[in-house]
């Protein structure tokens, strides 16, 4: 059914059946490699928010600096993926095998590894990324760290991954972007080994800020975010997908928070 949210020819729609919010002619594969690559819609994103409402985007900028000031070493997707190596019986002399889909220039991926390094664990850090002048550059940052950037589409490359052989997925504002996360999840769990686990954050529809701003959330991005979820949408998919949530305590997913966080693990 229609829902009153769209941008000039982008609507969005939601499902009567799960209640998901989505974009249903998302842009092909093609198009997010070159038309809306991630670096620059975020660019044309950040610069349009500074046009129709720069009192606004000045404070939220300032707010943002003022938290990577005073958080500069938390990165609260690296400190889950360290709790879930935590909890797990894996000998520490394991190297783990990390795969992070939508990648982009890997800061995740770089900031985990040494999260876990400082825990005394060590991985080989693996990255997926449509875009090819980031997993250019991606592949360079990991090929240090002893892993690599794969060039390929979410479910292209997950499908090429060995069965059974990856401890942990990442996925940080990436499923929102995948036209196919059904398919993608269950492409993921066979790559996952029986204890393995899929981290992820993903922007929470359910916010108190969309429900105030409504049209004018930060959250909409289009065409690049297909998917809109809230806590009962993501659950239900993962429980679909053959997978169960962990993982999704308040703290995760606050009303107040634009983002939500969950733990999901092969059911």
């Amino acid at each position: 059914m229609p829902t009153p949210y769209a941008r000039g020819k982008w609507s969005l729609v939601r499902c009567t059946e799960t209640g998901l919010v989505f974009l249903p002619d998302p842009p092909a594969y093609q198009q997010l490699e070159e038309q809306f690559a991630w670096e620059q819609t975020r660019i044309a994103e950040r610069e349009r928010r500074i046009r129709d409402e720069p009192v606004l985007a000045r404070v939220s900028n300032a707010y943002k600096r003022a938290r990577l000031a005073i958080f500069r070493s938390r990165n609260k997707m690296a400190d889950l993926a360290l709790e879930v190596v935590q909890h797990r019986a894996w000998p520490r002399r394991e190297q783990l095998q990390i795969v992070d889909l939508g990648c982009a220039e890997c800061k995740l991926l770089a900031s985990t590894y040494a999260t876990l390094a400082r825990g005394e664990r060590h991985c080989v850090p693996i990255g997926i990324e449509v875009s090819r002048q980031l997993a250019k550059e991606g592949d360079e940052r990991m090929r240090e760290l002893g892993g690599r950037v794969i060039c390929d589409s979410a479910i292209g490359g997950a499908a090429g991954l060995p069965a059974g052989s990856f401890h942990l997925v990442l996925m940080s504002s990436f499923l929102e972007h995948e036209a196919n996360p059904l398919e993608l999840l269950r492409t993921l769990r066979a790559a996952l080994r029986p204890d393995g686990a899929v981290v992820l954050k993903v922007p929470n529809f359910a916010c108190l800020n969309r429900r105030l701003r409504g049209g004018r959330w930060c959250g909409f991005r289009y065409p690049d975010h297909v998917n809109y979820f809230t806590p009962s949408t993501l659950a239900r998919l993962a429980r679909e997908a053959g997978y169960r949530v962990a993982r999704q305590r308040l703290v995760d997913r606050l009303p107040t928070s634009d983002n939500m966080y969950a733990v999901l693990e092969p059911s």
